[in-house]
């Protein structure tokens, strides 16, 4: 794995910031899977790296649609959520699969859901709470490329 782009601390006032150092090694297709705990930030964080890419439109979790698609200039970018999925047939049968292999940028959060589906070729973003004895709550990330 190739070490693409790491920070070891940030807050959320910091977001904006970090997303842009992000955007800046995206590629403009691919896979880039989001890795987590719940309410780790994971969704917050693709709002943001959406909005540094151009994205106009309102970026919420697709929980319940599984997809949303937005546009920024000549970008497409798809965002999947997996969280609901009971296994990777509802994935097939929703058009997940098809997506990994389309000219967009193709986010996935709760990728372990359909792990043995993934694309050998991708992005892992992990995403972890830097908490300490002062409840500290910053995160740390790191995104490699396989």
């Amino acid at each position: 794995m190739e070490v693409l782009l790491q920070i070891e601390k940030y807050d959320l006032e910091e977001l904006g910031e970090v997303s842009e150092k992000l955007a800046a090694v995206l590629p403009e297709s691919g896979v880039l899977a989001f890795h987590g705990e719940m309410g780790v930030g994971k969704t917050t964080l693709v709002k943001e790296i959406c909005r540094v890419l151009g994205v106009a439109d309102e970026v919420s979790s697709p929980t319940f649609g599984l997809v949303n698609i937005y546009k920024a200039a000549e970008k497409t970018i798809n965002h999947v959520d997996l969280y609901r999925l009971k296994n990777a047939d509802e994935a097939a049968t929703a058009g997940v699969f098809e997506l990994f292999y389309s000219d967009a940028l193709t986010i996935v959060e709760w990728p372990e859901r359909i792990a043995d589906e993934l694309p050998d070729e991708l992005m892992l973003l992990k995403i972890d709470l830097c908490e300490n004895f002062n409840h500290d709550s910053s995160r740390r990330l790191i995104l490699t490329r396989t």
